[in-house]
């Protein structure tokens, strides 16, 4: 049956504004993230609704909203949001989203920021797409007092910190490989006050709403410098790992879903925003070189070497930057005209305090 479309207007997309990173802070390692302050609630809203329905207002805070398409032809769409005076902002296009676990994905968007005070949506799109909506759950925080997991030196903000849920039937049995490179990304959307609330958007997105079972990416950065543990799948909790590391040895890493096709080994570290036209802070490129940092020096990876990624389920091989832009895998501008430029920085940077080494991957199965 023809598919049935209004037609389209090129409109402003909602920004995240960021000053240039001109400067990279000193280490964090041992750094209390939560000394003051708290998280929002681990349960947020999430309301499925088919689009075409006019403009929708949801059963309790508007956060994000992320669409999925009824097939890989389908998958172009805008969206623009109402507000309590009666007013309604401009259409503005749904981004594809470009990660996925090997195994493939429902096609689907990038999560979209609702604008601060927005009460309503409406979603143009291809007839059978549908709309889940997130609450920002800005109106439910509790205080912080589980504290941060000590991995690597990082002070990574574990999950039970954040809010991710216990997702049942989980389709996506974790599997382990030794790391082979590390991809940045950006999540390409604007980023709530509440920052736990925009993981566990992504989180809830990514494990529920495209049937994933977990979040694709091992580890989330916010603007301020904060790291969030991504991916589960690792008996003890560790962040990244199966085990935790120990010097000389780099247990295998939890595969994760952040460059289909060429997961396997590859450990994603994703930047909470849009950098299409504007940079992250700079708290937020020091805490991804302080994780980049760390990372090679668990696992021997180079920041500044080149690779022949070899995928172990499959045989594929690409020559690879170790450290690089979801882009160089092809198929996205990810991680963001304004913050690509900076890899090399990253690099760079990283390999200050790097020491070269042989590590050996243990073998704890797959």
């Amino acid at each position: 049956m023809p598919v049935s479309r209004r037609g389209f207007l090129t409109a402003a997309s909602v920004g995240v504004g960021a000053a240039v990173a001109s400067t990279v802070r000193g280490p964090i390692a041992g750094a209390n993230p939560f000394a003051t302050g708290s998280l929002g609630a681990a349960q947020d809203l999430m309301q499925s609704i088919s689009t075409g329905s006019g403009m929708v207002q949801p059963n309790g805070p508007l956060g994000y909203v992320g669409v999925t398409f009824p097939s890989p032809e389908d998958i172009a769409g805008r969206i623009r949001f109402a507000f309590p005076d009666g007013s309604v902002g401009d259409w503005q296009p749904l981004e594809l989203l470009d990660s996925a676990p090997d195994s493939g994905s429902v096609p689907a968007s990038e999560l979209v920021a609702a604008p601060q005070g927005a009460v309503g949506y409406e979603v143009d799109a291809a007839e059978g797409a549908e709309a889940t909506v997130f609450s920002d759950g800005s109106d439910q925080r509790r205080d912080y007092s589980l504290g941060s997991v000590g991995t690597l030196g990082l002070p990574v903000i574990p999950r039970a910190a954040w809010g991710a849920g216990d997702v049942s039937g989980n389709r996506w049995s974790p599997t382990y490989f030794p790391a082979q490179s590390i991809t940045i990304h950006h999540t390409a959307g604007a980023v709530g006050a509440d920052r736990a609330a925009t993981v566990r958007a992504t989180y809830n997105y990514h494990a529920n709403t495209l049937g994933w079972g977990d979040i694709g990416y091992h580890l989330i950065i916010d603007p301020e410098g904060r790291i969030y543990q991504g991916r589960g799948g690792t008996p003890l909790g560790t962040p990244v790992f199966q085990v935790p590391p120990v010097a000389g040895i780099a247990p295998p890493v939890v595969t994760g879903g952040h460059v289909g096709g060429f997961n396997n080994g590859n450990i994603g570290i994703s930047l909470l925003g849009d950098f299409t036209w504007s940079p992250p802070t700079a708290a937020a490129v020091g805490a991804t070189i302080d994780c980049v940092r760390a990372l090679c020096n668990a696992t021997g990876i180079n920041p500044r070497g080149g690779i022949t990624y070899r995928n172990p389920q499959g045989g594929a091989t690409r020559p690879m930057p170790a450290v690089s832009g979801h882009r160089d895998w092809g198929g996205t501008a990810c991680p963001g005209n304004a913050f690509y430029p900076q890899m090399q920085f990253i690099r760079d940077h990283a390999a200050n305090g790097w020491t070269p080494r042989a590590v050996s991957s243990a073998a704890f199965g797959s």
